[in-house]
């Protein structure tokens, strides 16, 4: 007794008569035939679609082609196709062609030949004359990539009436050459709707016990399962397909990625799940589905048992609601507190004064803080980033990083939750610690103003912004790789979701700008408020050609008096400079660093990584980085001493011991002013000229180019300027950074305020200005005598001994 023989097995002919005919109309079924529109289509509607590199529409356009513009790694479709025929995954150029996934290389002219079939129709659905396309190579997410030959997995999902009825993943073997087509000899195996874990295994209809070459499967968890239940079913509302499967791929850096719908599908997926498809389909005939979140609730619920009354015996979950009691395990003080659970936050938020109090350990070079708690009899050990908190009525904030074991039920207990907010203990900051803060809000207090509690909220709202995190491409190492290779290639970059709520955190600045004065402090705390708008709105057109106006908004446009002072110092600069001086190892550069902390008095240390873009660079955490293997001349080793230690960690020492936690974390447009001294300090410290005195003025020039010209030609342009291969890769990088498609001209303008704040030091010194002025914290010259009439400044406790 096979499926076959099962009562409600679905039939081709039973899925035409009764879902694809009715439910079906023709022009949702031509868009879904059709890849190109449905992948605009889709992606208009902020569903994740691979890249689009080229389209080919006819014989004309194929013979005028440029295959030198695709990137090696690429994959060939025909638009009309179906059932995978034509389609050819490249995962690079080799011997003057293209390598399969396999590991056979196809010539140009074989992949020539190829599009030409399809452009005749070879391979689309009705005969018809097609076009064809290359798009972006989906890099396997490793959880599925270790069970598939070569190729791409994906998890195909039908869906009915906005419910995700039945599901599957299908791996590429050696058989199908790396394709995931079952009838192509991939393998099909099962998924539980409700766990989204692997169930049976099939091999051309039959069941097998493993996946051959990689062993078992069964029991693993599909990644990122209910976040693509709830795209298949919002792509059936947008599309209006009443009934049709959606192909999905998880992408290593940026999770669930569809790949094409299909109005016609349901077959194999049942052999893969041992379940017929027609009976669950007539389970749902009728049922009323408001919204795709409901439509993936009755399906967990219906065909997982979710809401069963033994729900953890049968799905090995605990059920939690949105209010939990967490017991944290800290040696020596076992504190409850409310925890608010939170799937829609990646990452787990505790309370500032909470994590102070309870003294967690704090993670290298980032606010991360080491947590461990027990959340319904699990122990969770985890990253959390603290957060102000207070009035919320809880300490904790649970994302769906540590909620995967768990089911979350909204109406569980909360009633009874809330009642019992305030009977656990608070958490009392320390009153030793807070004993300045304090006495600088009662001063504030004249004024009418709580300083303290807005510059609190400052740089709270200025810690979850994180610019440069959300900058950084995801698939920066796969880009690059590909670009060295081919240096014509303009990288093609994706970036990371945003980590805050936009407008949450503008409410915020909002609420801060409305309390202040126009005192001295208010005008300060006004221009910082104004930056972190600025730093709000340039995260927001991440990715788009929006982002240089942004950029220039909030660091400034450089203008033809900053290029002709660059050009002025560059036209100085002499064609030889002196032969380097005694070549100092790591080990003796720590030495020496640690010297130099401990001539000042400064509780600092020294910590070495491996994966740095600089030899060297103070960090928070009272930590200096320097970068593993770096070896350093002596005349650089002391200009680093300058720029690093003798300006930016003694500025921030001197902030510190200021009432205002905004004379550490910086105030509006600081960093000018902090890239300029340190600039200037290295200069100073050496009685001969090096040529890492040029390199802000130089960088100038490439800002410039990088505005007008792509990361192929600027990176060329920064070889011309002597660079070598890997510093002008870095180099480029800075200034197409937060571009998508870096082919374009346009470029993130950060770095023009090194030269304009060595400028803006030169001119200072030039005129009188003493340089121990800017010693009291990070803020920009500018803002020199906003600072000094803040009341209760204290003097800098310690200063470069050169300014002594």
């Amino acid at each position: 007794m096979g499926i076959f023989n099962q009562i409600g097995i679905l039939g081709i002919n039973a899925r035409n008569l009764l879902y694809v005919r009715p439910y079906n109309k023709k022009k949702a079924v031509r868009m879904a035939d059709d890849k190109l529109k449905t992948k605009q289509f889709l992606s208009a509607r902020d569903i994740p679609v691979p890249k689009l590199y080229a389209a080919i529409r006819s014989q004309e356009e194929l013979e005028r082609f440029d295959f030198a513009s695709l990137p090696g790694a690429c994959v060939l479709k025909p638009n009309l196709g179906f059932g995978g025929e034509g389609i050819i995954p490249f995962i690079g150029r080799k011997d003057g062609g293209y390598e399969k996934a396999s590991g056979t290389v196809m010539s140009q002219a074989e992949v020539t030949e190829h599009i030409g079939d399809v452009l005749d129709g070879r391979f689309s659905l009705a005969g018809v004359a097609d076009s064809a396309f290359f798009e972006q190579l989906i890099v396997c997410d490793d959880s599925l990539a270790k069970f598939a030959y070569k190729g791409l997995p994906d998890i195909r999902i039908v869906v009915h009436n906005l419910i995700p009825v039945m599901a599957m993943l299908r791996l590429p073997t050696r058989e199908s050459d790396g394709k995931a087509n079952l009838h192509q000899g991939a393998i099909g195996v099962g998924i539980d709707i409700a766990r989204g874990t692997a169930t049976h295994i099939v091999h051309h209809n039959k069941i097998i016990d493993e996946v051959p070459e990689f062993g078992e499967i069964r029991g693993v968890k599909i990644p990122y399962w209910d976040e693509m239940l709830l795209a298949a079913s919002k792509v059936q509302l947008v599309t209006n397909l009443g009934y049709m499967a959606v192909d999905m791929a998880i992408d290593r850096n940026v999770g669930p990625v569809l790949l094409e719908i299909n109005a016609r599908a349901g077959l194999a997926v049942q052999i893969a799940n041992l379940a017929p498809l027609r009976k669950r389909l007539e389970r749902i005939q009728g049922v009323k589905v408001s919204t795709p979140e409901k439509g993936v609730r009755i399906a967990q619920d219906m065909f997982g048992n979710k809401l069963d009354k033994e729900v953890k015996k049968i799905s090995g979950k605990e059920v939690i609601g949105s209010l939990e009691k967490v017991k944290f395990l800290v040696e020596g003080d076992n504190r409850y507190v409310w925890a608010s659970i939170n799937p829609l936050l990646e990452r787990t938020l505790i309370d500032r004064n909470l994590a102070e109090d309870l003294a967690l350990p704090e993670q290298e070079d980032s606010e991360l803080v080491k947590v461990k708690f027990m959340l319904a009899e699990q122990r969770i050990q985890t990253l959390a980033q603290p957060e102000d908190l207070s009035g919320k009525g809880f300490d904790l904030v649970i994302g769906r990083r540590e909620l995967s074991s768990y089911l979350i039920d909204p109406s569980k207990g909360k009633d009874k939750a809330v009642g019992k907010l305030k009977k656990l203990p608070h958490i009392k900051p320390d009153k030793a610690k807070h004993s300045d803060a304090k006495s600088a809000a009662k001063v504030d207090e004249l004024s009418g103003v709580n300083f303290l509690e807005l510059d609190s909220s400052l740089v709270s709202i200025d810690r979850q912004i994180k610019l440069l995190y959300h900058l950084k491409p995801v698939n920066l190492e796969e880009e690059k790789a590909v670009f060295m290779k081919d240096v014509a290639y303009n990288p093609q970059f994706k970036y990371p979701d945003t980590l805050f709520d936009v407008f949450h955190l503008k409410e915020k600045v909002a609420k801060v700008k409305v309390q202040l004065d126009d005192s001295p402090l208010g005008k300060l705390f006004a221009e910082k408020a104004a930056e972190i708008l600025k730093k709000i709105a340039l995260v927001e057109v991440i990715g788009t050609e929006n982002l240089e106006p942004a950029s220039l908004e909030l660091y400034g446009d450089p203008d033809e008096r900053l290029m002709a002072a660059a050009k002025e110092k560059l036209d100085a600069k002499p064609k030889h400079f002196e032969q380097g001086r005694e070549v100092r190892s790591l080990e003796e550069a720590i030495i020496e660093f640690e010297t130099v902390f401990e001539e000042y008095g400064l509780d600092w240390k020294i910590k070495v990584k491996k994966e740095m873009v600089t030899d060297c660079v103070a960090g928070k955490k009272n930590a200096v980085f320097l970068r593993e293997g770096a070896k350093f001349e002596e005349d650089r080793l002391r200009m680093l001493v300058a720029h690093e230690i003798e300006t930016h960690v003694l500025t921030a020492e001197n902030g510190k011991q200021q009432n205002y936690q905004l004379f550490n974390r910086g105030f509006a447009n600081y960093l000018e002013t902090q890239e300029g001294l340190a600039i200037w300090n290295q200069e100073q410290v050496l009685a001969y000229d090096v040529s890492q005195n040029y390199r802000s003025a130089s960088l100038l020039f490439v800002l410039d180019f990088a505005r007008k010209h792509g990361f192929a030609e600027t990176y060329d342009y920064c070889l011309k300027l002597g660079m070598k291969k890997e510093e002008a890769f870095k180099t480029t990088l800075k200034f197409k950074r937060g571009f998508e498609d870096t082919s374009k001209p346009g470029a993130f303008t950060k770095d023009a305020v090194y030269f304009s704040g060595y400028l803006q030091v030169r001119d200072f010194v030039a005129q009188g200005g003493d340089l121990r002025d800017l010693y009291y914290g990070k803020y920009n010259l500018r803002d020199i005598q906003k600072v000094k009439a803040v009341r209760h400044l204290k003097e800098p406790k310690v200063l470069p001994k050169f300014l002594l």
